[in-house]
């Protein structure tokens, strides 16, 4: 996370609160000459793209304006450009995104950007009109909170309400369907961390294994095999969690040959602890494989209540325990839900982070 001060084109802060209040008349400019030819900046709509964007992804805490103005070539640029301070929630990447996407329709453009600022103006005739200069300062989020969105692959669409929540969460995805590989690229694209969701028996067998599945019954040989094609099936991923699996992550030596196949990539494990018996975390440290536990399931109940009740929950753990691992489900509801309490997190300065960050 990261406090952000922002030069730019904004009408009107709720400082307390960092609410919108609407637009305030801004300070008289410079005079222009009479001779030159006044161009309009869109001032209202690149204002409302930004907001939009910092609506999503920060908190204004702090609020200066003062006046702008260019001449050049017989032409005159007026405009307002005000300094914001503003808690950012997740990674500079994450910012840029939500900022590019947003002032672009206004015809405004990121014009530079490092990991610690972002340039937004518009450029026209060769001039950069600079209308918002964003720098990232770091601060300490009170805690840290990694959320895989599970069972992906299925569509496209699975993605769209975990990539408007525009935050820095996990996307697993199944091998084997029909999207899968789509699935991968496109949260990827989007800045996102990927993981196999590598399907394993579970104790029901009425339970549907699906494709790519480990079993008990297999030898060291074909699980590596499996596990090999499987993220053959899912470009780019990071590391793999289990799905279901409550009877082979219980299997010392099943599980040492899985997680031979991930140590010998490079990759990181999540164990989602499906059931209590599981010996993958231990296994994982002792083989010296980057790895973390599920602590919270968030949609075990497909409910909204039971969803919202289960984020209180996350929350109340990760002020205690500092950094926590939940898991939900690639479904409209559950990122719906989490959305409309991202408040509650940044109320709490809780910081989203990719699952790559709470390994050990």
């Amino acid at each position: 996370m990261a406090a952000v001060v922002v030069a730019g084109l904004f009408f009107g802060v709720g400082l307390s609160q960092g609410w919108w209040l609407g637009r305030a008349a801004p300070p008289a400019g410079p005079s222009a000459d009479p001779a030159s030819r006044a161009v309009a900046v869109d001032d209202d709509a690149i204002d409302a793209g930004v907001r939009a964007a910092l609506d999503r992804t920060a908190t204004v805490v702090r609020v200066a304006a003062s006046p702008r103005m260019m001449r050049e070539r017989g032409q005159v640029y007026q405009w307002t450009a005000r300094t914001v301070d503003i808690k950012a929630r997740g990674r500079a990447i994450d910012l840029a995104r939500q900022l590019d996407q947003h002032v672009e329709p206004a015809g405004a453009q990121i014009l530079e950007q490092t990991p610690t600022f972002i340039r937004i103006g518009v450029r026209r005739a060769g001039l950069d009109l600079i209308t918002h200069d964003i720098q990232l300062i770091p601060f300490a989020p009170a805690a840290r909170v990694a959320i895989l969105f599970d069972d992906a692959g299925g569509s496209l669409e699975q993605l769209d309400p975990i990539l408007a929540l525009g935050r820095a969460v996990t996307v697993t995805v199944l091998p084997g369907l029909r999207h899968s590989r789509d699935v991968a690229a496109r949260a990827q694209e989007a800045g996102l961390e990927v993981l196999l969701h590598l399907p394993m028996e579970p104790e029901d067998s009425r339970n549907a294994l699906g494709p790519g599945g480990v079993t008990t019954g297999m030898n060291d040989v074909q699980i590596a095999q499996i596990v090999a094609t499987d993220l053959s099936q899912v470009p780019g991923a990071i590391g793999l969690n289990n799905h279901e699996g409550s009877k082979a992550t219980a299997d010392e030596r099943v599980m040492r040959a899985v997680l031979q196949a991930v140590k010998s990539k490079g990759l990181i494990f999540v164990d989602s602890v499906t059931a209590p018996k599981s010996v993958g975390a231990r296994l994982a440290t002792e083989m010296q494989i980057r790895t973390a536990s599920r602590a919270v399931f968030l949609d075990n109940q497909n409910q909204e209540d039971a969803i919202r009740a289960q984020i209180k929950r996350l929350i109340l753990l990760a002020l205690e325990r500092k950094e926590v691992v939940a898991i939900g489900h690639a479904t409209r509801l559950t990122p719906r839900v989490l959305g409309e309490m991202l408040v509650e997190f940044d109320r709490h300065d809780i910081e989203l982070v990719p699952v790559s960050v709470l390994v050990k």
